[in-house]
């Protein structure tokens, strides 16, 4: 026991020594840190009281320059002054040590003007001189800096040789300089008495204090050697093991610097052979299982550790080491550490039972929670977590916020961190858990469910309300729903087809394969769309547009098959209106311009065979030849006038017309006309009155209709010929008919026939088209109705039943009557067969051309000749006088003879228009030139209408210059 008692001796009087040289320093220090501060203050303060007596030799100067003296007056009286000043104020330089210097530069000298000490003064003409060396001696240095204008401060000796702290500053008036010192001495002095004082007592305090610490750390220090024996029996008696460690290189590593009995038995180590070394040499492990890393955690932290390890082997043959980690006020570090292998396999078949009920708890989509009595969460799946939107270590121990009461299901709203409101359902059931009674809560998250609910009522009403027609039907096509729009599109309620197949829609119009290629489709997956002809309840046809498309589940299999149908009826008998109609328009460009072609070449024929018949006359048998072959040629142009009717393209001549009346008159020719067998009935209404129309177009329209009427009545029958007035609105008109809103005069021409099948009803006005034997029908009747219906801006429809008979409406636009030309009656002006006027025939077809000119010329007229409008220009500015322009309307060089005629009214007033066409179509050809009516001689022509027509409109009087 004696080595340690003098171990404990020498570690006191060491503390006490080194006690001592620690309070000597902090004492040195601080008063030198003190001494240095007060220094600078007395730096500052002897500035500061230096600046004051150069401000009172400035003043003292400033006041004695006043009366304008010399330089060296000026001088004298300043010291004067300032001697005065000092004599009647004992503190004049308030220093014990120090003193005042007011000097000058005189030549290569500098001069001591006054010397001020406390105590007394004089006044000195003593010269400071620098050393050879150019080092200043003395206050030489601060002089110096002064005269040249600076202000500072220095460490120096004064003319004393003592080591002062001056302070220097220029008089910028008188040119001088002041220095004012104060001895180191003066100020160091208290500080070394402090000192000396303060360290005195200092050493006797210390010494007291060891003295004092020793008696009553003696016996400590004794009983804690004993303890450290008893700690050493208490550490090697342990059951646990324990290590203790000390740090090194900053925690990088750490040494072994003691182990117990408990600790050598469970790692197998000799203490001896360990001390000293690094832990992770002494157990290679401590890095892989985590140990070293936990031990430097609690060296850095200063925070205990719990560290359960397994180590010793791989899989179950390992053992468990359960290890607690504490950091020592000295820096050490403890591990104690025990075999807690039978524990473990203890706890992990608890957490294995554990771990099943959880992992059925956390693999729950349902949010499950566990309450204690005090409304406290004490358990939470993930699925609650995502529930609340808070983490399992938030919600774990917080108040549960909602009453639980046993057996209860109720509906909550969660409001969640973000503010989102979440819907739900609980249920809580009573159980026991960790010894306490508990609720088990099951959340179920409704929001969606009320979303859905919301949103399934939306699209119920949008079905419901929908436009279109909506069917679900089951994956083998039993009706399972339809929207209010399915009954009002096919007249089957919903009763009437819940259970049924959409087949009961059918018509027999879709064909088996089309049925097919439906089936074949949507059992694919894929979504059909067409078109579908089917029948209503009450046995109507009506089309409709078909999506229909597999609905599945989530799995993605195909559970019931949805269709949305658009009733498409109207608009598949308009676009059905719209095609006959550009099909009609077609046909028309293409009759009609084979029939102005076919006009051309019978102009040029009729023209030459008259002139051929007048050199004939003598010939009786030529004359015949040509006779026949002119009357054949004037059939073709009857021919061509009926293809030009259709084609909407041929003269029309409009009257105000009584259609009754022309009916009444007709009436007679159609009975011998249609035979004895069919009997004529008509039902006119004296409300359709007169309209504009060409009449006898008219007469030739009923006359084709009702020889029509007749052969598709060959047993005989019933035409009915009625006559109303319709207005028409907006509504009335379907869409693709050309016809404008208005007044229409409509008749009627209806037969009890056979009808006509659609194929038929299809093709009834293209030209040429017939179903009569060959030889019985030119097939040009109903095309020219149709031309002359349209032409004057009505239109025609045809209603047939196979089996009942035919009925085609007229609906004849009215308009307001043209103006009066000349009344019947009136006398013509004489009109000769030719004449010696000037003519300009232009013409685009040469031989038509030169057909022209061969009968004007044998007329006796004067004529030139132009095949276009440019040509013709040119040509009527050459020519001196100009009669009367004869031109065809349509021009191959792209212009026409309407333009051209107008261009010709412009240069040349007066001059005389004719044009001729083989169609005039109202958008083309022009009726009158500069508000003037213009003739229109249409082609083919004979030679006298050539003739005649020129003479007619030379011997009118010329229009009037619109120029």
């Amino acid at each position: 026991m004696n080595e340690p008692g003098h171990r404990g001796s020498r570690s006191l009087f060491f503390l006490c020594l080194i006690m001592s040289v620690v309070v000597v320093s902090v004492g040195a220090t601080a008063i030198g840190t003190l001494y240095e501060t007060a220094f600078q203050n007395q730096r500052t303060q002897l500035a500061d009281l230096l600046s004051s007596h150069v401000r009172l030799l400035d003043t003292v100067a400033r006041t004695e320059a006043a009366s304008d003296p010399t330089a060296e007056q000026l001088g004298e009286r300043v010291l004067k002054r300032i001697e005065q000043i000092r004599a009647a104020d004992p503190d004049f330089w308030p220093r014990a040590s120090g003193e005042l210097l007011v000097v000058s530069a005189a030549a290569d000298d500098i001069v001591v003007l006054l010397r001020h000490r406390t105590g007394g003064a004089e006044p000195l003409s003593t010269a400071l001189q620098a050393d050879k060396g150019g080092v200043p001696n003395g206050l030489a240095t601060a002089v110096a800096g002064a005269l040249a204008g600076n202000a500072g401060s220095l460490v120096g000796r004064d003319s004393a040789g003592v080591r002062v702290l001056a302070a220097y500053a220029p008089v910028a008036v008188m040119g001088w300089a002041v220095v004012g010192t104060v001895s180191l001495e003066e100020i160091r002095g208290p500080f070394l008495r402090a000192g000396s004082v303060v360290a005195g007592i200092a050493i006797i305090m210390i010494a007291f204090g060891c003295y004092l610490f020793y008696a009553i750390s003696d016996p400590i220090i004794s009983r804690l050697e004993e303890g450290e024996a008893r700690y050493r029996e208490l550490f090697d008696s342990m059951r646990s093991g324990a290590m203790v460690l000390e740090a090194a290189l900053r925690g990088r590593h750490f040494i072994l610097k003691d182990l117990n009995r408990a600790g050598e038995r469970i790692d197998g180590l000799n203490r001896q052979d360990v001390i000293g070394r690094k832990i992770d040499e002494i157990l290679p492990g401590v890095a892989k299982e985590g140990l070293l890393s936990a031990i430097r955690q609690v060296w850095r932290r200063r925070q205990p550790e719990n560290l359960p390890m397994h180590v010793g082997g791989e899989g179950r043959a390992g053992r468990w080491r359960e290890q607690y980690i504490y950091y020592l006020p000295n820096g050490e570090v403890v591990v104690l550490y025990d075999d807690i292998t039978d524990q473990k396999r203890a706890e992990q078949v608890l957490r294995d039972s554990e771990a099943r009920w959880r992992s059925i708890i956390e693999m729950q989509s349902i949010a499950t929670m566990i309450v204690d009595k005090d409304n406290h969460i004490r358990f939470v799946n993930r699925a609650a977590e995502t529930l609340f939107g808070y983490s399992s270590e938030k919600l774990v121990g917080a108040p549960f916020g909602f009453p639980v009461v046993e057996g209860d299901v109720a509906e909550i709203e969660i409001i969640r961190p973000n503010g989102g409101v979440v819907y739900a359902e609980m249920q809580s059931i009573p159980m026991r858990w960790r010894e306490e009674q508990q609720f088990l809560l099951f959340i179920r998250d409704i929001s969606a469910h009320r979303r859905a609910e919301g949103d399934l009522r939306k699209l119920f009403q949008a079905i419901e309300q929908s436009p279109v027609s909506v069917i679900i039907t089951d994956v083998h096509g039993k009706i399972e729903y339809v929207n209010p729009k399915f009954t009002e599109a096919t007249g089957y309620t919903y009763p009437e087809v819940v259970g049924k197949n959409p087949s009961i829609l059918k018509s027999g119009h879709t064909t088996a394969e089309e049925y097919a290629l439906l089936w074949q489709t949507i059992g694919s997956g894929n979504v059909w769309t067409g078109e579908l002809l089917n029948r209503k309840k009450g046995g109507d046809l009506f089309w409709e547009l078909a999506s229909i498309a597999p609905v599945r589940d989530v799995h993605g299999k195909v559970t019931h098959y949805v269709a949305v149908k658009e009733e498409i009826t109207q608009r598949k008998a308009t676009e059905e209106r719209l095609r006959q109609v550009l099909k009609m328009q077609a046909i028309g460009e293409l009759t009609g311009g084979i029939a102005h072609d076919f006009n051309n070449m019978l102009a040029i024929i009729l023209g030459n065979l008259q002139l051929l018949e007048e050199e004939m006359a003598d010939d009786e048998a030529k004359r015949e030849l040509i006779t026949d072959a002119i009357w054949s040629a004037e059939r073709g142009a009857e021919l061509t006038s009926r293809l030009l009717a259709f084609a909407r393209r041929q003269r029309l001549n409009p009257q105000m017309t009584d259609i009754n009346m022309v009916i009444r008159e007709m009436t007679d020719l159609l009975r011998r006309t249609l035979g004895e067998r069919i009997e004529i009935r008509e039902v006119l209404s004296p409300a359709v009155g007169e309209t504009m129309i060409d009449r006898g177009q008219l007469e030739n329209a009923l006359l084709n209709l009702t020889v029509n009427a007749r052969d598709a009545m060959p047993k005989g029958g019933v035409l009915t010929i009625a006559t109303d007035s319709v207005d028409l609105g907006p509504n009335d008109i379907a869409e693709g008919q050309p016809m404008k809103p208005g007044s229409y005069a409509l008749i009627s021409v209806s037969d009890t026939g056979v009808g006509m099948p659609r194929d038929i009803l299809d093709r009834i006005f293209e030209p040429f088209f017939t179903t009569k034997k060959f030889g019985k029908g030119s097939g040009l009747g109903l095309s020219m109705v149709y031309g002359f219906v349209n032409q004057s801006g009505g239109h025609i429809t045809v209603d047939s039943v196979v089996g009942k008979g035919t009925t085609m409406k007229l609906f004849l636009r009215r308009s307001a009557p043209a103006r009066k030309g000349r009344r019947h009656g009136e006398p013509e002006r004489a009109r000769r067969p030719g004449g010696a006027e000037n003519v300009l025939v232009v013409e685009d077809d040469q031989r038509v051309r030169k057909t022209a000119l061969r009968v004007l010329e044998k007329a006796g007229y004067r004529v030139v000749e132009a095949a276009n409008a440019a040509e013709a220009l040119q040509k009527i500015d050459q020519m001196a006088q100009l009669d009367l322009l004869f031109t065809d309307v349509v021009l191959d060089d792209g212009s026409s003879g309407p333009e051209l005629a107008a261009e010709v009214n412009r240069r040349r007033p007066g001059v005389r228009i004719l044009l001729t066409s083989g169609y005039a179509e109202d958008r083309v050809v022009r009726t009158d030139i500069g508000g003037h009516p213009v003739d229109l001689l249409p082609k083919p022509y004979r030679r006298d209408e050539l003739a005649r027509k020129i003479r007619e409109v030379l011997d009118r009087e010329p229009p009037a210059s619109t120029i």
